[in-house]
């Protein structure tokens, strides 16, 4: 690449791809992934990309660009160790964030050579890890693998959702309605499985998949396919089946001998466990003279969102999670099953549908999933498994996660659009509105009441829709909240015991500021507010009365609450006064950082104040 002096003229427009369409796709995917990183670097003000940078006009470079800077652009110049310095072109003022990234733009400039654009991310990652400790630059080597990854899935992807939706315009119904709720669930869960996750830049690898497997078991491709299955003694088993499911296999059908009922179990297993690590697993462990491989497979499942858990063909009202040695959303996120969540998911669940049933505000309102039967291997984290039970009230509802709000079908429309139209008369307001409400209500109700707060991140807070009904949610997956037993125990005693048995203690709180953390990092920001940016970038809603709307909401539910006798003061605070609010750092726990670096005993509760608080009268959110 041509370096350029002070003062001369350096061109920041990307290289230019090679003829052909999948070279062209392939820049626009690392163009993609590329910004995406540049934001979440500087949300999440990584190695003090903010702290540490000094901010200048367009015009206070040392160098100029050959095109014309966006107006309101400002340079955000970074040193690094070497004596040089990354430029990141900037524009004030966005959601979520200070500083955002306009249009990719960063340049490396060294004092004698001059300026050079950093063209991509595996450059910007090699600049930010020049003068680190060796085991630090090595995760930041690492990460551009997992953009690798990304880029790579993403292509794989995109050309899945458009030989899908062509499949779908040829058949006449971009959204096809299926008799079942279970089949309307997986045709909304596919859709939603093209968007990425908001505020992780990579998050479309599934790092562990190569196509072979990303086409044979992600949700973008949503394929049936058959469980494997080994028979381990009964002696290493924990569980709490009472008795196995009827659709489980026998022993026969997987090829074993049927002698081996009682005195061994059936226990599932990932196909793509089953080939890439399971041997070594089972040899680390010493299980492996312990345990049988079952010739066959059985068992046809479908996978949902979460890739590791499972539709049951047999049964659609239940599905099953299993362990996966992917890792989606950092590289220390691997998916397997801790034995700890088998037993601390029920106890939530079971803490939850006794207040839901008591609390006349949300009662009828809330559904949970029933999280009690599943078991696991002699305690290791990829041999377990959880069966997930949907209530009988599905029947003739449509079951819509958070995440799959903004997902475009075929025809363009969003999949809140056409929910709006079938079951809203076409009032978009309206469901959002009520959306809002309930999920403030439900939400800031367990934090102010019951010293509760959940994470029910986007994929596993889901609307239930249904004609002639409110809008009532679902949540399920709810093993990591965070529980201030105090609090609890002054209203539900009985309650504050059960959840005083949890296993993993991570999740017990010692006061409210860690669930004011869970509230808004999740319900607020991740359920509402994101899906609120993404109505008013499609200019389905207005950007100053959707904010409004979302404060008066807030402000209501705190009065409310505060007439019942509720202290509110630190929500108040938090939510309504306070300059900022706290940010999750994904990245940085995820990926970036070690967890001694951290300090982060949960990678998934590692925050920051640096986000704009959108919620202060003085304070418009802009983007």
């Amino acid at each position: 690449m041509t370096a350029f002096g002070s003062g001369e003229t350096v061109s920041a427009l990307s290289a230019p791809p090679s003829a052909s369409q999948p070279g062209i796709e392939r820049r626009a995917a690392v163009d993609y992934v590329s910004l995406r990183l540049i934001d979440t670097l500087l949300r999440e003000d990584a190695q003090g990309l903010i702290a540490r940078s000094q901010l200048l006009p367009s015009a206070g470079a040392p160098f100029t660009l050959a095109q014309s800077l966006p107006e309101g652009a400002h340079w955000l110049c970074y040193p690094l160790a070497d004596r040089t310095s990354l430029w990141f072109l900037v524009n004030p003022g966005e959601f979520m964030q200070s500083w955002r990234s306009a249009a990719g733009v960063v340049m490396h400039y060294h004092p004698e050579q001059g300026a050079q654009w950093v063209p991509d991310y595996r450059e910007l990652l090699a600049r930010l890890a020049v003068g680190l400790p060796e085991e630090a630059a090595g995760l930041y080597t690492d990460y551009a693998h997992e953009c690798d990854v990304a880029v790579s899935h993403r292509l794989l992807c995109e050309a899945e959702r458009r030989r899908w939706f062509n499949e779908l315009q040829h058949q006449g119904d971009a959204w096809p309605a299926a008799n079942n709720w279970s089949g309307r669930f997986l045709f909304y869960d596919r859709l939603a499985a093209f968007l990425d996750h908001p505020f992780y830049p990579s998050a479309r690898a599934k790092l562990g998949f190569g196509p072979r497997e990303l086409a044979a078991y992600a949700p973008e491709f949503q394929q049936a396919f058959e469980l494997r299955w080994l028979a381990v003694p009964s002696s290493l088993f924990e569980g709490t089946l009472d008795q196995v499911p009827e659709y489980w296999p026998s022993f026969a059908k997987v090829g074993l001998s049927p002698e081996l009922q009682g005195c061994y179990q059936l226990v599932p297993v990932h196909p793509a466990l089953w080939h890439a690590a399971l041997d070594g697993y089972l040899q680390e462990s010493g299980l492996d003279g312990e345990v049988i491989r079952a010739p066959e497979s059985a068992l046809r499942v479908r996978p949902t969102l979460s890739v590791r858990t499972l539709v049951i063909e047999a049964d659609p009202g239940t599905h099953l999670k299993v362990p996966l040695t992917i890792r989606t959303l950092g590289s220390k996120n691997i998916r397997t099953v801790k034995p700890s969540t088998i037993g601390d998911g029920h106890r939530v669940q079971t803490v939850l549908r006794r207040i839901a049933a008591d609390d006349g505000a949300l009662q009828d309102r809330l559904l949970l999933t029933d999280e009690q039967r599943g078991g696991h291997v002699a305690a290791q984290n990829f041999l377990g498994f959880i069966l997930r039970g949907y209530p009988a009230e599905l029947a003739n509802a449509s079951l819509i996660s958070v995440a799959g709000l903004l997902a475009e079908g075929a025809d363009g429309r969003t999949t809140v659009e056409v929910v709006a139209a079938e079951f809203y008369h076409g009032d978009l307001a309206a469901l959002w509105q009520e959306y809002l409400d309930l999920t403030l209500t439900l939400h800031l109700r367990l934090w102010l009441r019951y010293g509760i707060a959940l994470e029910s991140n986007q994929q596993n807070s889901m609307l239930v829709l249904e004609s002639g009904q409110p809008l009532r949610l679902l949540l399920k997956d709810n093993d990591a909240p965070r529980i201030w037993l105090e609090r609890l125990a002054a209203v539900c005693p009985e309650l504050a015991h059960r959840a005083d048995q949890l296993q993993d203690r991570r999740i017990l709180a010692d006061g409210e500021q860690a669930l004011a953390q869970m509230f808004i990092t999740i319900s607020l920001q991740l359920n509402l507010a994101v899906p609120l940016e993404g109505l008013i970038a499609r200019g389905l809603m207005d950007r100053q009365a959707g904010y409004r709307q979302l404060r008066g909401s807030v402000e209501r539910q705190l009065r409310e609450l505060h007439q019942e006798g509720l202290d509110t003061r630190l929500a108040d605070e938090v939510l309504l006064q306070a300059e900022r609010l706290p940010a999750k750092y994904l990245l940085r726990a995820g990926s970036l950082e070690s967890k001694a670096s951290t300090g982060a005993a949960d990678i998934n509760k590692f925050y920051g104040e640096t986000a704009p608080n959108f919620l202060r009268q003085d304070v418009e959110a802009t983007s």
